[in-house]
């Protein structure tokens, strides 16, 4: 007995041990990422590049996060820098600005444009100077920032959303009346499932474009998350069957001797006790569109998705901006994961039926 109990010991060590073996591959992307992300290029631009931070700087994080703000027409606003400073206009009148006067400049024409409307022009050396006294406002909601960021972000995540409630919409119902049907036939349309799957996305994104530029879906919302169901909707119905075939018959039976009908007990005994399976099905079909890069790439032309403009700036940015990125990504993948799993509940039938 006491044997077994130490033999009991050593398989639960040894579980622990490759649990934090998983746990620990699992999270050191993540990691390397973040590390990146915020470590000086000195650190990482060297053939020994270490493990932990040792110089943290987030100016990666500010050059995406922030961008200088601009007028409409996408001048640079400038301030300036002290409490006040005197530029002399090119026909010699003295003029006063301060930090409450932002303005923009023009060097081909050495014109300094006020926002409140006035303009000076300025001979070639007070124009340096006056650059030279200058400053940027950084601002978090530029036209650049929104244009390369948010915009992205707030596609890739309606999209994402949008794709998996008309999923969830489309295959629940399909599914309870797959798992309803004889065992061949049930089988027969779950392989038929299935087999839509063995086509790739890349052997379907062309003709999916071009009908969808004859429909004017380009470039919209709409068009993307239809794409998006199309190999998410299959996958998603496969593993509700499984989920309303576990779910006892009796408990429908019950309420409809109760005076439900089958919609009515489908909507109030059924998808609730399938609240489990809709939840891992939706977690799989939100990930699958959000990190979707093949048909946002083909549908997109000017409004693209983040996994687009992560792509565009791991080509012609530097890595330290892509591992930014990349970590924004992730962000709403963790946050998404951590919510649904309050629906991943083992044991939620025990006891239903006796």
């Amino acid at each position: 007995m006491h044997r077994k109990n130490h033999r009991q010991r050593g398989v639960k060590l040894v579980l622990f041990a490759l649990l934090l073996l998983v746990t620990f591959f699992m999270v050191l992307p993540v990691y390397i990422l973040v590390k990146v992300s915020i470590s000086e290029p000195e650190e990482v631009n060297t053939d020994h590049p270490t493990f932990l931070v040792h110089d943290a700087t987030l100016k990666h994080w500010k050059s995406i996060l922030m961008s200088d703000e601009k007028t409409e027409t996408g001048q640079i606003v400038y301030r300036i820098s002290t409490d006040m400073y005197r530029i002399r206009s090119e026909d010699g009148e003295l003029m006063t600005i301060t930090p409450d006067d932002p303005y923009s400049l023009n060097g081909v024409f050495r014109k300094v444009y006020f926002l409140d409307g006035r303009t000076v022009t300025l001979s070639l050396e007070e124009l340096q100077k006056l650059r030279e006294a200058s400053v940027t406002k950084k601002t978090f909601f530029g036209q650049e920032t929104v244009r390369n960021l948010y915009a992205p972000l707030w596609k890739s995540f309606q999209v994402a959303t949008l794709t998996t409630l008309a999923a969830i919409l489309l295959a629940a119902p399909a599914a309870y009346v797959i798992s309803l049907m004889p065992k061949r036939v049930k089988y027969t349309v779950i392989l038929s499932l299935l087999f839509t799957r063995m086509f790739p996305d890349v052997g379907i994104a062309l003709p999916i474009a071009t009908r969808f530029y004859e429909w004017q879906l380009i470039d919209t919302t709409g068009g993307l998350v239809m794409a998006h169901l199309i190999p998410n909707l299959p996958f998603l119905a496969w593993i509700l069957v499984g989920t309303f075939d576990v779910i006892p018959r009796d408990l429908e039976k019950a309420a409809m001797i109760d005076g439900a009908n089958r919609l009515t007990a489908l909507r109030r005994v059924i998808l609730p006790l399938a609240a489990p399976g809709i939840g891992v099905g939706a977690l799989f079909v939100w990930l699958n569109s959000w990190n979707e890069f093949i048909f946002a790439r083909y549908l997109s032309s000017a409004a693209g998705t983040l996994p687009i403009k992560t792509y565009e700036v791991i080509t012609t940015g530097s890595f330290f901006s892509a591992a930014a990125y990349a970590t924004i990504l992730t962000i709403p993948v963790l946050a998404i994961t951590f919510y649904l799993q309050r629906y991943l509940q083992s044991g939620i039938l025990s006891g239903a039926v006796k």
